[in-house]
């Protein structure tokens, strides 16, 4: 009994010194105005960490809760990934199909592009112009007719981070489900996971404890006293599955919990594309070999760790989760003050 007690003890100690040890790294980053947001660490199934700092609307003093909404910009590539992935499971998409199969008035230059190469970021497509095609609303449609153009310098394959491959990949699932982006997202991913505070930003409709975003672009380089800004305003929409979500760390863990067990992909789809890279270059931007989804890092830590992040303006975010998906760090922000990569990195390795 004594000996039960003891491990009991011990159990509880060292769960109270790392939620301490989570506690003030964030406080001293929020004290020194390097972070702005909300965080969950997990490990095993259990949230051993969770914490919101500061405000979610700076004019009018809102703090950031458990339930603040926010924009997670690229991270909802993993969501688009993971759909095109489940319709590769149906039959109806193979990874090797040209875009051109399903959008035939796609430019000559692109009608070889597959499905593939556009998951990785290797379809040699041109970045958009400038991000004033975000001060206009398009449909999916349009922006795919308006800015899809190949990058003629690229005369091979490579790596080219690029939002036009997934709101291409967009416009494909909307084509062959006959559905929008957000239905398809809503009825494929959350309602089946029940992740209530997550959707697709859409500017007709006033979204509950959605933050707002405020940037100066200092990145981890600043301090308390610098002056933030508020984001310019633009259609978030227009991003679609690159960039258009929304959610909240409890219910991205939800998203983590469903891969670990299988729900929205089959184990086999999971571990020969969302796990496995599917190129054989390590990138130094993205900090990984890109798999269907994720970034795989077996060079920052001592061992391998899928990343996502996202940035749009002062929305930025980071996932780090190991391939078992037992363990994660989850963060989300409504400024650019701090330099979230290294914060994400001190709470990862802060697991034990």
């Amino acid at each position: 009994m004594a000996r039960y007690l003891l491990l009991i003890f011990l159990l509880l100690t060292t769960s109270t010194f790392a939620q301490n040890s989570f506690s003030t790294l964030v406080t001293t980053e929020h004290e020194a105005g390097r972070f702005n947001g909300a965080l969950l660490v997990v490990k095993d199934g259990q949230i051993i960490s969770q914490i919101n700092k500061g405000y979610a609307n700076f004019q009018f003093a809102v703090p950031i809760t458990s339930t603040t909404r926010f924009p997670i910009a690229s991270m909802t590539k993993l969501f688009t990934a993971i759909l095109i992935l489940q319709l590769v499971e149906k039959s109806l998409l193979k990874l090797d199909d040209k875009a051109s199969l399903y959008l035939p008035d796609l430019p000559a230059a692109c009608q070889t592009i597959t499905l593939a190469e556009l998951l990785t970021h290797c379809s040699g497509l041109q970045n958009e112009p400038s991000t004033q095609v975000y001060q206009t609303r398009y449909s999916t449609a349009e922006f795919v007719k308006k800015f899809i153009v190949k990058n003629e310098s690229r005369k091979a394959p490579a790596f080219n981070y690029n939002n036009l491959d997934y709101i291409l990949l967009t416009r494909i699932l909307e084509v062959v489900s006959k559905q929008s982006f957000p239905n398809l997202v809503r009825h494929n991913i959350l309602i089946p996971l029940r992740m209530h505070d997550t959707g697709v930003v859409q500017e007709s409709r006033i979204i509950p404890n959605l933050a707002y975003g405020y940037h100066n672009y200092t990145f981890g380089a600043g301090s308390s006293k610098d002056t933030l800004r508020n984001d310019a305003p633009k259609y978030l929409s227009n991003y679609a599955g690159a960039g258009a979500m929304y959610s909240t760390v409890t219910d991205l863990y939800k998203l983590l919990l469903a891969l670990q067990t299988n729900t929205l992909l089959t184990a086999k789809t999971t571990a020969k594309l969302l796990l496995k890279p599917q190129q054989a270059v390590f990138v130094d931007q993205a900090r990984g070999y890109p798999t269907a989804g994720f970034y795989y890092n077996d060079q920052t830590f001592t061992k391998p760790v899928l990343e996502r992040r996202g940035s749009i303006d002062g929305f930025n975010s980071v996932l780090l989760t190991d391939p078992a998906f037992r363990k994660a760090v989850l963060i989300l922000s409504n400024t650019d003050t701090g330099d979230l990569e290294q914060l994400a990195d001190k709470l990862y390795t802060e697991i034990h």
